[in-house]
């Protein structure tokens, strides 16, 4: 009789509503992209999300000292656990010559919206 109520009680709790997860975009911050030379920049990041990342991919365009588009680059990251903080070095894309600045142009999961 006891094993039927602990039964219940287990299935009882698989059941329970969940609160909604923050959409990947929503928690995955960049917080800070900084030019180190003519070919790099650093990416400060850190995933604020309450669970791992599989794949995220961080669009960003690259402009000159009056704004001026030069080009567009991104970068992914796999497996991304909660609360990691990091800070990663990325070349700059071939045709990107005299950037002085990286914007944060989109943040998705979607690998075919970022590679194409």
């Amino acid at each position: 009789m006891a094993l039927v109520i602990l039964g219940g009680i287990a299935s009882a709790a698989d059941h329970q509503p969940r609160a909604a997860q923050p959409a990947v975009p929503e928690c995955f911050k960049v917080n800070r992209l900084l030019k180190t030379d003519a070919t790099h920049y650093w990416a400060d990041w850190s995933n604020t999300c309450p669970y791992t990342i599989d794949s995220v991919y961080v669009l960003v365009g690259f402009v000159d000292g009056f704004r001026k588009h030069l080009g567009d680059g991104v970068w992914p990251m796999y497996f991304v656990l909660p609360g990691v903080h990091r800070v990663t070095r990325f070349s700059v894309p071939v045709g990107v010559d005299g950037f002085e600045s990286i914007l944060v142009r989109r943040i998705t999961t979607d690998s075919t919206e970022a590679l194409h």
